[in-house]
């Protein structure tokens, strides 16, 4: 990027600030919003200053309201001439802003023509400066600007009056002078002339008059590389800015602060101002100096190797409304674009947007995008293995690069040349051009080498605390007094909250020492004390509330207070009788016994999914409750169940029989809520004590599943005595029994042998 290209970007951001300070005679809102937004959102300044002047009426000097509105320009009907050239000067800045030149002089001539006629002295100068300045920025004549300010200068002795006043305009006279004097190359007259203009800046309170001193000789340094002092003043620019919570001056320093850091190679430090700026300027999606933050990252971006995110940043700003309307941007952005997809080898991608740009490049002259536009097509030309081509498009970057004195550029056309006679084979040349190329590197290098970049960051930090070191002495006065008056209350505010910390300790202490007990105290009561499974006394208290939920829905579904059947909340119970729990102690001993059954606890624990759960009944029976969520068998129920204790420690010598009882609820469809929790217990007690001696018999495992008819009656089991109901409806047929054994003989002698 040139060094062209910087310092016009310096001057047109710092245009708008010249005239901010006159925003304190602003006496309209509207105003002082356009004034605000000139340099940010110039469309939008410019649409509020055409509104204002075009349904306002001139109050002409006979107006018995004109001096209250030279004070208070709250009637919106009308606009006094001083807020009139006001309004004339915001719209001139805006028009320039946009491209629009010829309208911007246009509206100074207007306004200075009111100055004139209303005698508005030093408003009239103001005028007569800004346009100075305008056509300066256009034609670059220095010297004829000049010569109009020191015109202006002399007019101003001859009518100084009010001393404020006229230091706001000599200040503003003498700033213009040092911005002309630093772009016409005079570095040391550009310095006298902004020593001249703090002159008259108001000294012992921070202003914006002050912020904008500093940035515009930060800018200054920076043109000429003289980054130390360059930091100094920026960063004077910037506390001060943040001081006064001044976030468009803030914007626009943070843009310097990157170009000065990015010009160091610190890329880290330049991002963070530079996304300190655009969280500011994205508030304004439309505002052109967003377009131009977007690129500076999107170049951050390429020197860092971060080809992906300058791609991204470089389309933003294509796709911005402001790029098409600066033919310099436009090119600058096609040959960025070919430039990082030649980085990322996508040579068709690269080729094109190369002969876009080369295409505007026939209709401007742009120097130095045409230097780079060439050395673009050298590269291309060298991948493409065209080494005449090659040299002869080095060679005119190098000729372009000369006349413009950019070593960057030289040094890349030597290097590329080397290239391009490497490949024709001529050796000796490409040996010559090679070590011009490194001299130039070895030349640029010791420039940066002068302020290494750690004795920059190390001076960045000195200047930041020197600039607080005033402000923290007077803060720490303050902070001495008030700590005066704060020691004796806060003494016995820590007092206090030491007792009340002590005894807040104590409450916690007691509280997680009490949680601590009553959870190990329901772990007591509600777990088996071998097994570790849940106990029968959870059994009685979870029990009769799952029962009774369950009653419910099914009652509700039966009276049509639920459309579909609630099958999801029938319960299967199943009553399973381990043998070998009852003998292991015997077997094993008392304390292996007691680490078999544990770990058959934990195994158990461990194959039950919920909502499915399991309970230790009694030593050696087990009781299973799960949904009937699915459909499912007896026989697959008893499989699943065998598996568990088949898997339980295969390498050990236990019984592996396993006696289950099986019964849904509710049991008697027909009446729900005739059997208790206790009476289903009941029930599944004697089928598991019917597939017991089965098993018995067989010696193997062994199932029995219990089910009502559907026409069951309540009455058949409303007795006292369970048991003997149970077995009554069996032989009745109300309850059928299925079994995996095919001897119903054998359930008829065990129901009479009861």
């Amino acid at each position: 990027m040139s060094s062209k290209f910087w310092v016009v970007l310096g001057i047109l951001a710092s245009l708008c600030s010249g005239l901010a300070s006159a925003s304190t005679s602003f006496t309209s809102p509207l105003l002082l919003e356009a004034d605000k937004l000139v340099e940010i959102e110039p469309a939008k300044a410019l649409s509020i200053t055409n509104d204002y002047l075009q349904n306002r009426k001139l109050a002409e000097p006979n107006d018995d309201r004109l001096p209250n509105l030279s004070r208070d320009d709250t009637d919106q009907r009308v606009r006094t001439p001083l807020s009139t050239v006001n309004a004339l000067v915001i719209a001139a800045q805006a028009q320039f802003n946009l491209g629009n030149t010829r309208t911007a002089l246009q509206s100074l001539e207007q306004a200075e023509t009111m100055t004139k006629q209303y005698h508005l002295l030093f408003l009239e100068l103001d005028v007569r400066i800004l346009k100075t300045r305008l056509m300066w920025l256009t034609d670059g004549e220095g010297a004829r600007a000049l010569d109009r300010l020191a015109t202006i200068e002399s007019e101003l002795q001859e009518i100084r009056k009010g001393q404020a006043i006229a230091n706001r305009t000599s200040y503003r006279i003498k700033l213009l002078q040092a911005e002309i004097a630093s772009a016409e190359n005079e570095f040391e007259l550009a310095n006298h002339m902004y020593q001249k203009a703090a002159e008259f800046v108001p000294q012992g309170e921070m202003s914006k008059w002050e912020v904008e001193y500093h940035t515009t000789y930060g800018n200054h340094f920076l043109r000429y590389r003289r980054y130390n002092e360059a930091l100094s003043e920026l960063l004077l620019a910037y506390w001060t800015a943040i001081e006064l919570n001044s976030s468009d001056q803030l914007a626009h320093i943070n843009q310097l602060l990157a170009q000065l850091f990015m010009q160091r190679q610190v890329l880290d430090k330049a991002l963070d101002h530079l996304s300190q700026a655009a969280d500011f300027y994205g508030s304004y999606p439309d505002s052109p100096v967003l377009a131009d933050v977007l690129k500076l990252m999107g170049d951050i971006y390429f020197l860092q190797g971060k080809y992906n995110l300058a791609l991204v940043h470089y389309f933003n700003v294509i796709d911005h409304p402001s790029t098409d309307k600066n033919i310099e941007k436009v090119i600058d952005i096609r040959i960025s674009l070919a430039s990082t997809y030649l980085q990322l080898y996508n040579y068709p991608l690269a080729e094109q947007y190369l002969s876009r740009a080369e295409k505007l490049l026939d209709y401007a002259d742009f120097p130095a995008l045409k230097a780079r536009a060439a050395l673009l097509y050298s590269g291309l030309a060298y991948h493409q293995q065209e080494a005449d081509k090659v040299i002869e498009q080095a060679q005119k970057a190098l000729e372009l690069g000369q006349s413009l004195q950019q070593t960057s550029l030289e040094q890349q056309a030597y290097q590329l040349l080397s290239l391009g006679y490497e490949q024709q084979g001529n050796f000796k040349l490409a040996l010559e051009n090679i070590k011009k190329a490194n001299s130039l590197r070895i030349y640029q290098q010791d420039q940066l080498n002068q302020i290494s970049e750690d004795a920059f960051r190390q001076q960045k930090q000195f200047v930041e605390q020197g600039l607080h070191y005033e402000t923290q002495k007077l803060e720490l006065k303050d902070a001495q007094l008030q700590q005066k008056k704060f020691q004796k209350v806060a003494f016995v505010m820590f007092c206090l909250v030491s007792v009340l910390t002590m005894i807040g300790m104590r409450f916690i202490y007691v509280y997680r020492r009490n949680k601590a007990e009553l959870l190990q105290l329901n772990d007591s009561l509600f777990t088996h004390a071998r097994s570790g499974l849940p106990n029968l006394r959870l059994l009685n208290a979870n029990l009769p509330n799952s029962l009774q939920r369950t009653q419910s829905y099914f009652e509700q579904w039966q009276v049509g207070e639920l459309i579909n059947e609630p099958l999801s909340d029938r319960l299967r119970f199943v009553m399973i009788d381990v043998p070998f729990l009852r003998n292991m102690y015997l077997q094993n001993g008392y304390k292996a016994g007691l680490e078999l059954e544990r770990a058959f606890g934990e195994f158990i624990r461990n194959k039950i999914e919920s909502p499915a759960r399991i309970y230790h009944f009694s030593d050696a029976n087990l009781l299973y409750i799960e949904p009937s969520i699915k459909p499912r068998t007896a026989e697959s129920l008893f499989e699943e169940i065998q598996g568990w204790v088949n898997e339980f420690e295969p390498n050990r010598n236990i019984n592996r029989i396993v006696r289950i009882g099986m019964a849904n609820y509710p049991f008697l469809p027909r009446a729900y809520t005739a059997i208790n929790d206790k009476e289903l217990l009941d029930i599944l007690l004697i089928a598991t004590h019917m597939a017991r001696d089965v098993s018995m018999r067989e010696s193997k495992s062994h199932w029995v599943y219990l089910k009502a008819i559907d026409n069951a009656p309540a009455a058949s089991l409303a007795t006292d005595d369970m048991r003997q109901a149970c077995r009554t409806a069996i032989k009745q047929g109300l309850i059928k029994v299925h079994s995996s054994s095919q001897n119903e003989d054998g359930f008829k002698k065990i129901l009479n042998n009861e």
